[in-house]
């Protein structure tokens, strides 16, 4: 289609575009006018509505307010109780109280308190019955068979005292009854003035206007001439309050005038859509041969091989949006699969980066595909407990989590020019392959400092990143992958929501020995403070480790003044004779000891000799209390039935005949140990040892130690261990 054809077609529509914009102009003033009717009555309705519930509300947020009160308002039963006004204090809180009332409410114009068996009114001040100016409203109320809730009355005259004119109210009662009768009334009045200046700022008074009357019909406005003379578009009633809204136009003449001026210009309107018509139907005739030809265009390009396109079986403009679309989906089907096909590589490329070793990828990768770099550099960012906050959220949040997270690290290293491979390995672990040039190794330990602070601002739960070292060129990823998975195990000795660097944890590494000297003495220790006959196997295995690992004397001396402290601490627990037998004579002799040692033999030596001399006397004061053989026996009861769910103190109570309070402070007092930590310590031993030597799941070990709730098992193994059972059988399984 040339250009000149197109302006030739344009000027011949230019007189047919006229006449229908005019027509259409007609037919839209009609519709106009019209839909204004409706529009003007549907909306009336909707403001009436809304005003009407605006009014609703703030009644029935007051009524609710007092019945509040009445219900948990001391002060409000107190001066029901109160006989005479001689109760200052009393008085003085009411006002208060009522102050502060008025205050949350502006609607409240003022209030009054009656009680009837002395015929007080207090408003502020306290009056007697007769001589209160609205005693024949409270005679009314007082002679009513109505039940004792609350209601609203109709507009009403109200003055507190002779000197003050009067002023319309309604006024909102609720009787009261704080013993078998009623014993009052609590009157709130709210000024009709309020509630007009309410509504006046909900409408335009020059155009519309609103009138509200009350049950008996009383109108809360003076009309004027504009609203007699006005027509009632809408009219509602509350079913709360009984109260009745009428809404409608002041004047609503011109709009009719114009109505049917209206009728007169569609029959003008429509004489000349018939001419429109008739001049479409000339000039599309005429201009019909561009467009045929462009079809047959089209069929020749894009149709080879279908039968050709008649001219009266085939809807032209139909046929040329047809072979667009079909040419617009087929270019995003064949975009989409290239992308698709793009994703499917670059995976496959960053599996094959992280699995081959030095200089391997160079003949089985294709360089090319990776982004221009000098050297490669891998992160792996690990979820912190995921069971108690990760695995809370549903599979779709949780995915939607993870997106977050990898958008967070693509982005932040993108904004440094740093390219970058992100990829979910496992559920709770994202890997990430850095291509970084000479200069970029600092900046991209900065950024996984700033992903972990971000994450930890932003999302439920926090990360841990473990970092690898960075890789040549030649050398691939793999190695630095293993550096930062090695990284992420030592996550629970230095700390969760961090980064940790491989070279960090070569530290870390050597600090393990210590860690079995710790574990050691607390296994010594455990067995020395409950007697049991084996703690020398134990104490000479203490010493063995340290041998084992020439430990200089100065770390010798504080493994062995960390063993006395923990022994004064477990000890003071326990009896205080036995405590006090430890600290006098064993204590301060090890203590000595250690001071004065020479070499790792003498001091095991007299070590050996102290605490066997301690232990001997232990023993004797075992046997000389009463019940020392019974707990040895419920002991060594609880070491054989440790698995039974049903093991209690009650349960021991009824088995050994004697009373579970009882039970619980001999055993205190003869092993210095509670017994639910003692049981608590027998299971777990033994679930730390089903966890890493059999396949069982998390729950079965539970119930196989005495736990039949997988949620208790795991909260008391956390207790005793620090982590959690799957977090402890990962760490030991690698």
């Amino acid at each position: 289609m040339n250009r000149t054809w197109l302006r030739k077609m344009i000027w011949s529509y230019l007189p047919i575009i006229f006449i229908m914009f005019s027509f259409l102009f007609f037919v839209f003033f009609q519709t106009l006018v019209e839909q204004s009717n409706r529009n003007t009555k549907e909306s009336s309705k909707v403001f009436v509505g809304q005003l009407l519930q605006t009014v609703d509300v703030s009644l029935k947020t007051l009524d609710t307010m007092m019945i509040r009160e009445l219900v948990s308002s001391k002060l409000l039963n107190d001066f029901f109780k109160e006989t005479g006004n001689d109760n200052v204090f009393l008085n003085y809180q009411l006002v208060n109280r009522m102050l502060q009332l008025q205050y949350e409410m502006s609607i409240i114009d003022s209030y009054y308190l009656v009680r009837y068996k002395d015929g007080v009114v207090f408003s502020g001040m306290t009056t007697k019955m007769e001589d209160f100016e609205d005693v024949a409203f409270i005679r009314s109320q007082q002679n009513s068979t109505d039940s004792h809730t609350s209601k609203w009355s109709s507009i009403r005259p109200y003055r507190e005292l002779v000197a003050q004119k009067p002023k319309n109210v309604i006024s909102l009662v609720h009787k009261v009854s704080v013993g078998n009768g009623a014993d009052g009334l609590v009157v709130v009045n709210v000024s009709a003035a309020s509630l007009r200046n309410m509504i006046k700022d909900m409408f335009d008074p020059k155009q519309a206007f609103v009138q509200l009357y009350d049950r008996e019909g009383k109108a809360l406005f003076n009309q004027d001439d504009d609203q007699k003379s006005g027509k009632v578009l809408a009219s509602l009633t509350s079913p709360y309050s009984g109260w009745t809204v009428e809404s409608g136009v002041i004047n609503g003449k011109v709009v009719s005038a114009m109505y049917g001026l209206s009728s007169i210009w569609l029959v003008l309107g429509l004489f000349i859509f018939l001419a429109g018509a008739i001049s479409i139907v000339y000039i599309t005739r005429k201009n019909y041969k561009p467009i045929e030809e462009l079809v047959f265009r089209i069929q020749d390009q894009f149709g080879s091989g279908k039968p050709t396109l008649g001219r009266l079986a085939v809807d032209e403009f139909t046929f040329i949006e047809t072979a667009i679309n079909n040419f617009a989906e087929q270019t995003k089907l064949f975009r989409k699969e290239a992308e698709a096909s793009a994703a499917r590589k670059q995976k496959a490329i960053f599996r094959e980066l992280l699995q081959f070793e030095r200089g391997a990828q160079a003949e089985a990768i294709d360089l090319s595909a990776l982004p221009e770099h000098d050297k490669q550099r891998v992160f792996v960012i690990e979820i912190d407990h995921p069971e108690q906050v990760f695995n809370q959220y549903k599979g779709r949040d949780q995915s939607l989590f993870k997106f977050v997270i990898s958008s967070a690290a693509h982005e932040l290293f993108t904004q440094h020019g740093i390219p970058v491979w992100l990829e979910w390995t496992t559920p709770l672990q994202m890997t990430g392959i850095l291509f970084l040039p000479d200069s970029s190794n600092e900046e991209a330990e900065t950024i996984c400092e700033r992903i972990n602070a971000w994450i930890h601002e932003h999302l439920a739960f926090s990360v841990t990143i473990g970092l690898g070292e960075t890789a040549a060129y030649d050398e691939g990823a793999s190695a630095s992958n293993k550096q930062a998975l090695e990284a992420l195990t030592f996550k629970a000795a230095l700390g969760h929501n961090r980064v940790i660097h491989f070279s960090e944890t070569q530290h870390a590494a050597s600090a393990k020995a210590t860690n079995k000297h710790l574990q050691a003495i607390h296994r010594l220790v455990q067995q020395f403070r409950l007697h049991e006959e084996n703690w020398r196997e134990s104490f000479d295995a203490m010493f063995s480790g340290m041998r084992s690992c020439c430990l200089p004397k100065n770390e010798i001396a504080e493994l062995c003044r960390y063993f006395v402290a923990h022994m004064d601490l477990q000890l003071s627990q326990a009896s205080k004779d036995y405590y006090d037998v430890w600290m006098s004579e064993a204590s301060v002799s090890l203590r000595h000891i250690i001071e004065e040692f020479d070499t790792l033999d003498e001091l095991q030596n007299q070590f050996s000799v102290t605490l066997q001399t301690y232990a001997d006397q232990m023993g004797q004061l075992y046997s000389s209390r009463m019940h020392h053989q019974l707990l040895q026996n419920i002991r060594g009861y609880i070491g054989l039935h440790y698995a039974n769910p049903e093991l209690s103190l009650e349960y021991l109570g009824d088995k050994f005949g004697i009373g579970a309070k009882y039970i619980s402070q001999l055993f205190k007092e003869e092993f210095g140990e509670n017994f639910l930590d003692y049981l608590s310590q027998l299971r777990i031993t033994e679930a730390k040892k089903r966890l890493l030597e059999q396949p069982d799941s998390i729950q079965e070990v539970g119930e196989r130690v005495g736990y039949l709730n997988a949620a208790t098992f795991r909260r008391v193994f956390r207790k005793v261990e620090g982590v959690s059972p799957v977090d402890f059988r990962k760490r030991h399984a690698m």
